[in-house]
């Protein structure tokens, strides 16, 4: 049961009314790598989970007490909403895993509050659904592509933009500092030096902002390298429109962040701040357009995966039409 192989590796080709791949759902609960059996895997995804929930706590309490700016500007920051992104994607991974080691039959389960939680935690019951599946390797891309443009947008566009306008402020201090928007609901005065809006903050700041704009993203990429098979879609068409979809979509609620609360996601969607409204067309088209450029770091990341690991195929009996 520790390892309980999904994939087979087989020297000739299959058959007539063979499948030669298997469910979406199996590849994400299953890693690559002979090295890392189910149950090591099981450990790994549970040791991430905690940690993804631990430093989220740790992240909500820093957003909430470390600005006076409204609380509900949460519901509407990109950051945020793609770390949640990530912490259900490794919820929903774990339970998957851990059912399909321990627990791979849920109708044997006895009890009925324990056949409830296996239940709830175990893979879909139609695995084959194509819907299903195109639908999770939606949500597995949007979380990662999500991930990887918040990273980048925070720093190569968001820490570099300095400015002198935080209300109540002195646009230009005595003592020669600026500010600098760290985040999206939050103006805080830094020092001269390098990375010491990070890391002179103390450590639970420098935690919680890396946690939120960095260490994301390299859980992302891990999960790709290590804890996966997962392979690049076929309907890459779709995903690259449904991507553009999302992150046009999420410009809209940034638009009704700011009508409801006053806070604006990104500096760059304040006109006053950026110098007039083809400014703020031109950001947010890069915005949109950066969704594809990130989708094509991920398969990017799985084709070099995929260029390491050896083929493993599973082999099931599929019944032929008459």
């Amino acid at each position: 049961m520790d390892s309980t192989p999904l994939l087979v590796e087989t020297d000739r080709f299959p058959g007539p009314g063979v499948l030669q791949d298997h469910p979406i759902f199996l590849r994400a609960s299953h890693s690559p790598w002979y090295c890392i059996p189910q149950n090591a895997l099981v450990f790994f995804r549970g040791l991430i989970l905690a940690y993804l929930i631990a430093t989220g706590i740790m992240i909500l309490n820093f957003e909430l007490t470390d600005t006076t700016l409204t609380n509900a500007r949460l519901w509407f920051d990109f950051a945020i909403i793609s770390y949640v992104f990530v912490l259900i994607y490794h919820f929903m991974t774990f339970c998957w895993t851990f059912t399909h080691l321990y627990f791979p039959d849920p109708d044997e389960v006895e009890g009925s509050f324990e056949w409830l939680i296996i239940n709830f935690m175990s893979l879909p019951r139609n695995l084959a659904s194509l819907r299903k599946q195109f639908y999770f390797s939606l949500y597995y891309t949007t979380t990662v592509v999500f991930a990887f443009m918040n990273t980048i947008i925070y720093f190569f566009i968001t820490r570099p933009h300095k400015f002198s306008t935080a209300p109540g402020s002195d646009p230009n201090p005595d003592d020669g500092s600026s500010d600098e928007e760290l985040w999206s609901g939050g103006k805080v005065r830094i020092s001269a030096g390098p990375f010491s809006d990070i890391f002179g903050k103390g450590w639970f700041a420098t935690f919680c902002i890396l946690n939120l704009f960095l260490f994301a993203s390299v859980i992302m990429v891990l999960e790709i390298f290590f804890l996966n098979s997962i392979k690049r879609p076929f309907s890459v068409g779709a995903h690259i429109f449904c991507l553009l979809v999302f992150a046009g979509l999420f410009l809209g609620w940034a638009a009704i962040g700011h009508a409801a609360t006053g806070v604006y996601s990104f500096f760059w969607l304040d006109e006053a701040q950026v110098g007039s409204q083809e400014a703020v067309v031109a950001y947010s088209i890069g915005f949109v357009l950066l969704a594809p450029i990130c989708f094509v770091f991920q398969q990017g990341f799985i084709g070099i995966r995929e260029s390491f690991t050896r083929p493993r195929v599973l082999l099931q009996e599929a019944p032929l039409e008459a």
